[in-house]
């Protein structure tokens, strides 16, 4: 059987801002269109971006953070938006902060995986891996990724996303909760074969 294009849903898509400012006011508007907390994510470096994004969206602030890699364990505390929030140290980047549902699965891979860290939790959200590799780079630059997995709302956070000046706004195709073969680029509505 083969799949319709019209079958598919843009599932997972993921923003990058350079300031926690842009993050957290696209943050706040995802909330104000209805999206759940447990359909958004953060990654960054700086645990205080972190805490004020937090702050920011009407949530608690994290209440610790245990290093992952470091110690295997992963720290809740984030009420809210950020339900859970895990410190990786991941080899050649350092330490990083997950929050939302990205960061158990972020966690696992750097356990599981060793060296997978942020690439091996990305794929495993079925992002393809080269795309996976440019979000640890923009990490590692002091970026902040938000990811919103959210079929239901994917044109509201596309375009909140280019409102609040994020880098990109890629969005990934599903069929069947698995990833397909084309990406969604930022802001062009174009299609690449992966």
């Amino acid at each position: 059987m083969t799949n319709n294009l019209n079958d598919y849903n843009e599932k997972k898509i993921v923003g990058v801002f350079d300031t926690e400012q842009e993050a957290s006011r696209a943050i706040g508007q995802l909330q104000s269109k209805g999206i759940p907390s447990s359909e958004i994510s953060v990654i960054t470096r700086d645990r205080d971006e972190l805490r004020t994004i937090s702050e920011e969206t009407g949530t608690k602030a994290p209440e610790g953070v245990a290093t992952g890699a470091a110690t295997g364990g992963i720290v809740g505390g984030v009420a809210g938006l950020l339900a859970g929030i895990g410190a990786l140290a991941i080899p050649g980047i350092g330490p990083i902060l997950a929050a939302g549902p990205i960061a158990a699965t972020l966690t696992g891979a750097a356990v599981g995986a060793g060296a997978g860290g942020l690439v091996g939790g990305l794929v495993g959200l079925g992002i393809p891996e080269d795309d996976a590799r440019q979000y640890e780079t923009y990490v590692d630059q002091g970026k902040i990724l938000v990811l919103v997995d959210s079929a239901d709302h994917h044109r509201d956070v596309y375009d909140i996303f280019r409102t609040n000046r994020s880098l990109n706004a890629d969005r990934y195709r599903t069929y069947d909760d698995t990833v397909a073969d084309t990406r969604t680029d930022a802001y062009t509505d174009t299609r690449r074969n992966l």
